[in-house]
């Protein structure tokens, strides 16, 4: 691959007159231009980009910050399905993808300023989303592109896509009330992202519209991953009256869940139905099968790459006439059948 530079010293012309024949200028001889556009796919010609970029103000770069460690339920099958539709989409509209990486001992506001004011990437996604959101608030306020992956209650109309969790919940709650258990809790992982708030504030109303338990705390809140899934199952097998039906949005705390009733001799799908919130791939590999509620988590990636692309657009000083107002959607999710869905009632 050449530059500029050696396309002109091979043609033996002026850099100028390169330039404005590969941007197709009409002050450009045809037939130097056709020389010159022939040459440049012969030689195997590549823009120079970061030249290109200053000069447009535009890296045509999207920015995803991801938190590293083991404790992060981003790092998993569902956020690299997300990351594989948004690249789809990215592409279709010739932007790339950059992935910003925070540690455990970063914080995460500080490390999205950074980006944003070094100007890293002319749009951003954040995810892991809180109900009030400073991330959310500063990227509004610097009139910065983005686009959230997660609800929250900061920064007015902005672009989000998330998973419709409540539709989720209550179908969920309504199967197992149908089944006749009455004694239902959630289990959640003990953190402040706002789409377990929302599961959590949705299964108390749902609960209490089926007439189902709602006394002694029904929501367990425990670490992420299969050490808090058995945790939770240590609490739940000390309980009395045990609950006959559990809820759990975390895959590796479904896992835990599974392994800690199986060393007390309790099955699930005989002893105590489980069902699954959007857990991602690996809880597909538990026996008995856990029914769960799931969405396409690839096509929420593209939905994110083409709102993220108008609201570049839109910041750029595109028309809105020729834009689409803020996205802001609510993926549909669908229920797969399992054997865990069952117990006692």
């Amino acid at each position: 691959m050449i530059g500029i530079r050696e396309l002109a010293r091979h043609l033996d012309i002026s850099i100028g007159t390169v330039s404005r024949a590969l941007n197709n200028k009409a002050d450009v001889n045809p037939q130097t231009r056709e020389r010159v556009r022939e040459a440049a796919a012969r030689l195997g010609y590549s823009p120079n980009q970061s030249g290109r970029s200053l000069r447009r103000g535009q890296t045509d770069l999207v920015g995803v910050l991801i938190p590293t460690g083991s404790d992060h339920s981003l790092i998993s099958n569902v956020f690299l399905s997300v990351l594989d539709g948004l690249r789809q989409s990215l592409s279709a509209q010739g932007l790339d993808l950059a992935i910003f990486l925070h540690g455990p001992d970063e914080d995460v506001f500080q490390s999205l300023r950074r980006i944003a004011e070094r100007s890293l990437a002319d749009g951003l996604i954040i995810s892991n989303t809180r109900r009030i959101e400073s991330r959310i608030d500063y990227l509004t306020e610097k009139r910065r592109a983005f686009v959230a992956f997660g609800r929250s209650e900061s920064g007015g109309s902005h672009a989000w896509i998330d998973p419709d969790f409540e539709d989720a919940v209550q179908g969920a709650v309504e199967q197992i009330a149908a089944l006749g258990h009455r004694r239902v809790m959630l289990v959640l992982p003990d953190a402040e992202t706002n789409f377990l708030a929302i599961i959590a504030d949705t299964f108390m109303r749902a609960m209490r519209r089926h007439g189902c338990e709602v006394a002694n705390e029904p929501i367990l809140r425990r670490p992420a991953g299969e050490r808090g899934g058995a945790e939770a199952a240590e609490a739940l097998l000390a309980m009395r009256p045990r609950p006959t039906a559990l809820l759990v949005s975390d895959s590796m705390q479904a896992v835990g869940l599974y392994r800690r009733f199986d060393e007390a001799g309790l099955k699930v799908g005989r002893d105590v139905a489980v069902i699954g919130i959007l857990p991602e791939a690996r809880a597909e590999a538990l026996t008995p099968t856990l029914a769960t509620y799931q969405t396409d988590w690839t096509e929420i990636g593209v939905r994110l790459g083409d709102a993220l692309a108008v609201e570049i657009a839109r910041m750029a000083g595109a028309s809105p006439r020729r834009l689409e107002r803020p996205t802001q959607l609510l993926m549909p999710v669908t229920f797969r059948p399992g054997e865990s869905l069952q117990g006692t009632g």
